[in-house]
């Protein structure tokens, strides 16, 4: 690749969206606008653009940005979480292709403009974005010359027209709204005929608390179907339209299918170990099964469950496959999963006869909740994360290019097609989570702008460090996006970031405050861990091959992190100085919860026994029998260790102890934990202890969620 040169043929600006690139005065322009970049990030957009709609590999991108310079491929992650944020969330431009590099999708058109830049450059992979040598034949044949020139207008030409097709999909003014809850209603499902709506009246688009309404459309009052305390998922009627389906989870992490009549009636069971479940055919259902552990494969059977046969199992134990959609000829399955890290993955399209594993579909870059077909088969749709904030995706069947159909403020989830094929429901949302403080002083704001989560204090308590991401976190917090990691003094009120424009998975802070350890993706998406002065008086240093999630400081300021080892994963430690690396404990996890102040005890998320049920237990790390908390009772303690927190109940601690009395096999329920002596109850939401009982962090959520029906072309 040699550098561009006065000599050559004049280059051209660029536009896309509401954007145009000048690339010989290093401009982006927004409007009338100038776009601050840095001059990396500038060299980083002008490359993806002039290479727009291909995929460039990480490691071209970084020989051609930094020719002379050896770079780690975080530099590069950084420029493009950089230019994500400058070009905004109305439109998704970049494309994250896992383990691979990166596509700049939206549509390009050029003018002419003056000299290039001194910029190094990829070879050229369109017509019209041609390499020196091209330059060259062009200048010696003027015929070759003419009939570029058409090329390129009619390049243009086309452009331009799949540009507005982009924008006559239906702006807001067309969405009708369904339903006008004051809170949250989710997961929409249309009955065959069209004529009435399922949904769950709650807050959670995963599973969680709420009850099962149906709706006749368009003008009917909502109908409450359950009233019971169930964890729910995913609706659905049946062929015949007389009933509806719906997953629930118990305290004992069962997932089971009841059916509840769709004009009133008692929930009955229809199959136990069954979630997401989706009827193909009168008789013959999709589902998804636990096989071992929390692996969660999809299986077809007759509604009975006589003939079951697996369509897809992930390959590692604690991944999950929640939900599937069968294409309507009968031959192809869109199934959502969750891998290793319980992160949503890329949709996957899979035949119905198992025979292959299929291959992600949909935008690549984030994660994707829910699928749909249209009902000639002819399109796909999809709720993904791509670009941080959820919308609508579609993507032509089979091989066609992903194609975002609804963006703004609102964050769309939920996929129901109308019978008609001319418009689909979704649950349309705003909300903001932001992070509060309570401590001697009362109560008061931290986090101003975006989602503030993943809070932890300083051991001083004179600091609070939070992340700040585009997405509200789920409550189970089992998936995550990239974010900034912010330092707020509790004091003055200032806030700035720990290391400014570094994506964070996790972090955590030392116990005597003098060091962080953050996880951020690689190139293939792995989670890496990266060390650094709390002070930051040197950079952050990655620990070589060391690859994990979730980590956290232990004893000795030991790191404790989730690693994928062979099918399981496996808490590990290392040193700070990356030395040192092996198991900390022997059996596998599914999640690490916390680690005891003392750092002798880690909480995870685990098999009992190594291959039971699973149950949150409390793991010493000198090797003895595990102790049984129970499910969904999350353990913290404050940095001083004289109290624990379990569940929404604070427990004070007898000197020398970790953990109270615990009833053998763990606690039931919430209830036996308020009954412990000096139970006190904290009535806030994601609550993070401070140096101190008394001090803690916590969230504020404000979310309003309703169906809106939206057309489409």
């Amino acid at each position: 690749m040699a550098k561009a040169t006065p000599s050559q043929e004049r280059l051209r600006l660029y536009e896309f969206g509401p954007f145009r690139l000048d690339p010989t005065e290093r401009i982006l322009r927004r409007g009338n606008e100038i776009v601050p970049l840095t001059p990396k990030a500038f060299d980083t957009l002008y490359l993806l653009v002039r290479n727009s709609g291909h995929l460039l590999e990480k490691d071209e991108m970084i020989r051609a940005l930094w020719p002379d310079t050896f770079i780690e491929e975080g530099s590069l992650s950084n420029n493009v979480f950089l230019l994500r944020k400058a070009l905004g969330e109305d439109q998704a431009f970049i494309e994250t292709i896992p383990r691979r590099g990166y596509r700049f999708v939206s549509a390009v058109l050029q003018l002419p403009n003056a000299a290039p830049p001194h910029v190094e450059e990829l070879p050229s992979r369109r017509p019209e974005l041609a390499t020196e040598g091209s330059m060259r034949l062009r200048r010696s044949s003027p015929i070759v010359a003419a009939i570029a020139v058409v090329v390129l207008a009619m390049l243009a030409l086309g452009a331009g027209l799949w540009w507005r097709s982009q924008r006559r999909l239906p702006d807001r003014s067309q969405w009708v709204q369904l339903t006008k809850f004051p809170d949250s209603v989710t997961q929409p499902a249309l009955s065959p005929d069209g004529r009435m709506v399922a949904f769950i009246r709650g807050y959670s688009t995963f599973v969680g608390p709420g009850q099962i309404y149906v709706k006749i459309l368009p003008d009917g009052q909502p109908v409450q179907l359950t009233h019971d305390n169930l964890l729910k998922m995913s609706p659905t009627f049946s062929p015949d339209g007389s009933r509806i389906a719906y997953t629930t989870v118990d305290s004992q992490f069962h997932w089971d299918t009841l059916v509840v009549p769709t004009l009133g009636g008692s929930p009955q069971p229809l199959l136990r170990n069954a979630s997401g479940l989706i009827w193909a055919g009168p008789e013959h259902v999709l589902f998804a099964e636990i096989k071992n552990g929390i692996n969660m494969g999809i299986v077809a059977a007759q509604e009975n469950r006589i003939g079951a046969r697996d369509i897809y199992v992930p390959e590692t134990d604690p991944a999950m496959a929640h939900r599937s959609y069968l294409s309507p000829d009968g031959k192809w399955v869109l199934l959502v999963e969750m891998d290793q890290d319980h992160d949503w993955l890329p949709c996957r399209l899979v035949p119905l006869d198992g025979s292959t594993r299929g291959r992600y579909v949909g935008p690549l870059g984030g994660g994707c909740t829910v699928a749909a077909w249209s009902h000639d088969g002819r399109w796909m749709y999809f709720t993904s994360d791509h670009g941080g904030v959820n919308h609508i995706w579609r993507q032509r069947f089979p091989d066609g290019h992903p194609e975002q159909i609804t963006s703004g403020p609102t964050e769309e989830e939920g996929i129901a097609m109308a019978s008609d094929g001319r418009s689909l429901v979704t649950a349309v949302a705003v909300q903001n989570t932001s992070l509060w403080v309570h401590d001697g002083k009362g109560e008061r704001q931290i986090s101003v702008e975006g989602n503030g989560y993943n809070p932890k204090f300083t051991p001083d308590g004179k600091k609070l460090c939070y992340m700040i991401v585009k997405q509200a976190p789920n409550q189970f917090m089992w998936y995550r996006n990239p974010g900034e990691v912010r330092i707020a003094d509790l004091e003055s009120g200032r806030s700035e970031p720990l290391v400014p424009g570094l994506p964070v998975l996790d972090y955590d802070i030392s116990t005597d405050g003098r060091q962080v350890v953050m996880s951020t993706p690689d190139r293939d998406g792995k989670p890496r861990l990266w060390v650094m002065p709390f002070d930051r008086s040197s950079p952050p240093v990655q620990l070589a091959n060391v690859e994990g999630a979730s980590p956290k400081f232990g004893e000795g300021n030991d790191i404790l992190f989730r690693h994928l080892d062979g099918k399981s994963v496996f808490v590990y430690r290392v040193h700070p100085d990356g030395t040192g690396l092996r198991r900390a404990l022997a059996a596998p996890v599914f999640l690490m919860n916390s680690v005891s102040p003392d750092g002798r005890w880690i909480v995870a998320w685990a098999p009992l026994g190594g291959n039971g049920p699973p149950s949150f237990q409390a793991f010493p790390l000198d090797g003895a029998t595990p102790i049984q908390i129970g499910n969904f009772i999350y353990v913290t303690w404050p940095l001083d260790g004289r109290s624990v927190l379990m569940g929404a109940y604070l427990v004070p601690l007898r000197p020398g102890e970790a953990l109270p009395q615990i009833p053998a096999g763990g606690f039931r329920s919430e209830d036996e934990i308020a009954r412990l002596p000096g139970a006190r109850r904290i009535d806030a939401d994601g609550v993070v202890l401070g140096p101190s009982a008394g001090v803690y962090a916590f969230y504020r959520r404000t979310i309003q969620r309703n169906l809106y029906r939206i057309p489409i072309s």
